[in-house]
């Protein structure tokens, strides 16, 4: 682990590259030359807010960020982004409606009772294959699980829901679709104490994190909470 956070936007340039494979990422930035960019401007805002009101899980070689855990926390009211509407504006232009829409659909199905919001997980994908995600889980699990407080996310596919399941996730809901007719969203609640298991790959990181056993994966979801 990197003992100096790297800064927000190297963070969120990693995450953007991670995600930018996921079906979540093509359906709110449908045109590949924009989607990158775009991505990484949201997940700026949201690595900025955590520093505030949640907290980052960094790994990295030679001064560059190669996974990344975002996390919020929601065990009290949860304080919303400064600013967030004209600050996403500003970040994705032309692709703000999907990016509200994804937002609001998230904030629709988020869970009530008092958790820690896990919103991203991410690995470069240079680094896949490492037990990356799984360790940056791990590592978040071991101070939940101490504290006794539960965590939330949304996995993005199927290979990402049995990776979690792996580390003590189970279902938290129906799955909910993006458009309608998108892709899905697994909502997936974790007790604390569940034992994870130590994963020794990242298949499948699209937080949906994923698994070393499948192919590699993105990273884990896209979106936020606010």
């Amino acid at each position: 682990m990197t003992e100096t956070q790297p800064r927000s936007r190297d963070i969120a340039r990693m995450l953007g590259l991670a995600f930018t494979e996921l079906a979540t990422a093509a359906w709110v930035v449908p045109d590949p030359a924009a989607r990158e960019q775009a991505v990484a401007g949201q997940f700026e805002i949201l690595v900025d807010h955590a520093r505030t009101v949640g907290g980052l899980l960094t790994t990295g070689l030679s001064g560059g960020v190669t996974g990344a855990l975002v996390w919020f926390d929601h065990t009290t009211e949860p304080a919303p982004i400064p600013d967030y509407e004209r600050r996403l504006r500003a970040a994705v232009g032309r692709s703000y409606n999907r990016f509200a829409e994804l937002d609001a659909l998230m904030d629709d199905h988020h869970p009530i009772d008092p958790h820690c919001y896990v919103a991203l997980v991410g690995v470069h994908p240079d680094a896949r294959g490492r037990g990356i995600a799984s360790g940056l889980l791990d590592q978040l699990h071991r101070e939940l699980d101490r504290d006794g407080t539960p965590a939330y996310l949304e996995a993005v596919s199927e290979p990402t829901v049995e990776l979690y399941r792996r580390h003590g996730y189970h279902q938290h809901g129906a799955p909910f679709r993006l458009g309608g007719d998108g892709p899905a969203l697994h909502p997936m609640w974790r007790e604390p104490g569940d034992p994870g298991n130590l994963i020794q790959s990242d298949t499948g990181d699209r937080t949906a994190t994923h698994d070393d056993a499948a192919a590699p994966a993105p990273a884990d979801r896209i979106g936020g909470n606010r």
